[in-house]
């Protein structure tokens, strides 16, 4: 009976059935092995082993040895030992390591030692430094592997309110002290590292956390590398000039508008998702929430590099408004829509009077100079007219300065075209006329309650001779816009400076488009009217702008009774008026708002 028993019990386990359950058991089993990554354990060979291996690929350049020398190198699981032994035997080898063993020398180096000990990395950065005092070829390899370095894991997470962990420094640490020592014994080092840093400068799209990282190391080159400061600023503006052109303020204001609902809908299901990865997502503006984060690494570069313990360090500061006013001038302000990156030198200003009026020289000195593009004359006027109007640091004695300026060349300009029979008052032939008449009835509506604390500066006001400026043939009035012109009637109405009112209505009664064929042949029509471009409108970017918020004025509405053009009062709101609020809670006539958002500002031909 147990025969036959268990002869049926092994005619059971070899039915078909059994044997095709097996089959895929097997089956599943390579498939995994298959799809295991294989690590194969280092086993270094004798030292005059490593060098006969080398020196017979030098003489032959065929080796199977060294093949498989490299291979390992690259695949194997390195310990610490197997490194500090590895890098030993090709410190003695050094000689030898010339282009001819390029990849022997790329798998060295491609070894992941900055997580490694401390005798490791120590062992690791000598190496380095030894290897390119005797072959400079491999230069740019070894920057741009350590550059890469630079770049965070796809699966690290944001650094908690900025600031790196101490892990995070100390692995980034033993890479900025080895690039200062290759900074100062190589000299062929400085220009690659700089063509690295650039070309692997993240792409504009790419995760905040990339960025930050990048950003954080570049900045933080400057501290044992100033010299190389000019480069890596501008380089850093080139790219953050990207990300602000590319997140308008309009699309910001939805995402937060947007965010707000969700908040008030619910809190807890609806404002934050998790992701796979297990990292939470909030519901954001992604390329504005990057260009916050890097805006204020550089708010806090600026402030650090200024101030001690002791207060503000006046020759560095110097030298950093110098090194990045030569970065506005070339980058900022000839570009097109930017709407944050600018405030870094409202920033600067804001550290000493000195600066602010430094700056405004500069900028009149290009608003006069005839040689500049009248585009960027335009677009000098408009940063005096928005630094003047919106930075509280700036003290009433500079802005009656600048009001006496601007209303002093506008004098002459209307003195001279008195001088000519006919007056051609088309927008395109006196486009910085009209942008510097804009600047100055803007600033007087914007900062009007500094006037009128004290006779004396009414009187100043009165000085300007407003009244011969809003009645003059050129007619500014006509093409400024609406909302300037409107605050700046209410106010100069109301303290008896000039009389606009007469003159706007004649100028809607009588305004016409003009039509004219620009350079490329097309057919254009004009509505004579100026851009709105305020450099330093509001300021919506939140981390980065916890620093200009204490330094930044807001609109203080003007209220006037009653006017033949104005006739219902404007509702209280705290709310910057400024600004354009589509929903019409703000005021009941839109004319009498300034808006950042009515324009797209200046474009280039």
């Amino acid at each position: 009976m147990s025969s036959k028993g268990s002869r049926r019990s092994l005619s059971r386990s070899n039915t078909p059935s059994s044997i095709l359950k097996k089959s895929k058991t097997l089956k599943s089993r390579l498939s995994e092995i298959q799809n295991t990554p294989t690590k194969v354990r280092f086993v270094l060979p004798h030292s005059e082993k490593v060098k006969s291996i080398l020196e017979e690929f030098s003489l032959n350049g065929v080796s199977r040895e060294y093949e498989q020398l490299v291979i390992m190198i690259r695949d194997a699981e390195l310990t610490d030992s197997d490194i500090s032994a590895l890098l030993k035997e090709a410190s003695e080898c050094i000689s030898l390591l010339n282009q001819t063993l390029r990849l022997f020398v790329e798998a060295l180096i491609s070894i992941e030692w900055i997580t490694k000990s401390v005798a490791v990395v120590s062992e690791y950065q000598t190496f380095i430094v030894d290897l390119l005092s005797a072959h400079n070829y491999h230069s740019k390899m070894v920057i741009e592997k350590l550059v890469r370095l630079f770049w965070p894991s796809p699966v690290e997470p944001d650094w908690p309110d900025g600031m790196p962990t101490d892990e995070d420094c100390g692995k980034y640490l033993h890479i900025h002290t080895l690039f200062n020592i290759l900074l100062a014994i190589v000299p062929m080092c400085k220009e690659l590292f700089l063509s690295s840093i650039s070309n692997q400068f993240p792409y504009y799209n790419r995760s905040t956390h990339v960025h930050e990282v990048y950003v954080h190391n570049l900045l933080w080159i400057l501290e044992y590398q100033p010299t190389l400061r000019p480069e890596i600023l501008r380089l850093i503006f080139s790219k953050l000039i990207i990300m602000d052109v590319n997140a308008p303020k309009e699309d910001i204001e939805k995402y937060l508008n947007s965010e707000e609902d969700i908040f008030a809908m619910d809190e807890d299901s609806k404002s934050v998702k998790t992701t796979t990865t297990g990292f939470t997502k909030v519901n954001r503006h992604e390329l504005a929430h990057t260009l916050d984060i890097c805006l204020d690494k550089i708010f806090n570069h600026l402030i650090s590099e200024c101030y001690d313990c002791e207060g503000l360090h006046w020759e560095k500061t110097k030298k950093l408004y110098f090194d990045i006013l030569h970065i506005f001038d070339d980058i900022i302000l000839p570009t097109y829509n930017l709407h944050h990156l600018q405030f870094t030198m409202f920033l600067l200003g804001s550290f000493k009077h000195s600066i602010s009026e430094a700056f405004l020289n500069y900028l009149w000195k290009k608003v006069c100079n005839l040689n500049v593009a009248p585009i960027l004359r335009q677009s000098a006027v408009n940063y005096i007219a928005s630094l003047v109007a919106r930075g509280n640091f700036i003290p009433l004695a500079m802005l009656k300065g600048t009001l006496q300026q601007l209303a002093e060349w506008i004098h002459s300009y209307i003195l001279a075209q008195d001088g000519l029979e006919y007056v051609n008052s088309d927008i395109r032939s006196h486009s910085v006329f009209y942008s510097v008449c804009q600047a100055l009835f803007y600033i007087i509506a914007f900062r009007h309650k500094d006037f009128v604390t004290s006779k004396k500066n009414i009187t100043f006001l009165e000085c300007l001779n407003l009244g011969k400026i809003v009645t003059s043939r050129l007619n500014p009035l006509r093409v400024c816009q609406p909302a300037v012109v409107q605050n700046f009637a209410a106010v100069t109405r109301k303290y008896q400076i000039a009389y606009c009112y007469s003159i706007i209505e004649h100028n809607t009664r009588n305004t016409l488009p003009t039509i004219y064929q620009d350079e490329k042949g097309s057919i254009v029509m004009s509505n004579n009217v100026l851009d709105a471009f305020f450099p330093f409108d509001p300021f919506i970017l939140k981390r980065s702008g916890k620093k200009i918020q204490p330094i930044y004025k807001e609109y203080e509405e003007f209220y006037e009774e009653t006017s033949n053009l104005v006739e219902e009062k404007k509702e209280t709101t705290d709310t910057d008026d400024f600004l354009f609020n589509d929903s019409g809670s703000v005021s009941k006539n839109k004319s009498n708002q300034f808006s950042y958002g009515s324009s797209p500002g200046f474009k280039f031909k």
